[in-house]
């Protein structure tokens, strides 16, 4: 941290340091926002993007999916699909946030 005269720390420094990560923050989530991450299971059977916000913007199912399984197979295979992507969205979260709020370290 900064110092100022006798040792007392620079609170104005401090200040616009935060106001600083606070702006690349709001920067970093309007960019992660208008990301779409996707993921899908069996071969592109079921996929479902996500944004970087963590809002769902599609769920596509292919028709001869819906053919050969039961509802709780199916229910399954959504939760496991939606589990996938939003883990790729926290990652890419950490990725995109970390370095700027010092998580990722």
């Amino acid at each position: 941290m900064s110092k100022g005269p006798k040792g007392m720390l620079n609170s104005e420094n401090l200040l616009g340091q935060m106001r600083q990560m606070q702006e690349q923050l709001k920067v970093a989530q309007k960019e992660l926002e208008k990301e779409e991450i996707s993921a899908d299971i069996r071969g592109g059977a079921i996929k479902v993007t996500f944004t970087g916000g963590q809002v769902c913007k599609s769920v596509e199912i292919d028709a001869d999916l819906l053919k050969t399984v039961d509802a709780a197979t199916l229910e399954s295979l959504m939760t496991e699909v939606i589990n996938k992507a939003l883990e790729k969205v926290r990652k890419q979260t950490m990725k995109k946030l970390g370095p700027i709020s010092g998580l990722g370290r």
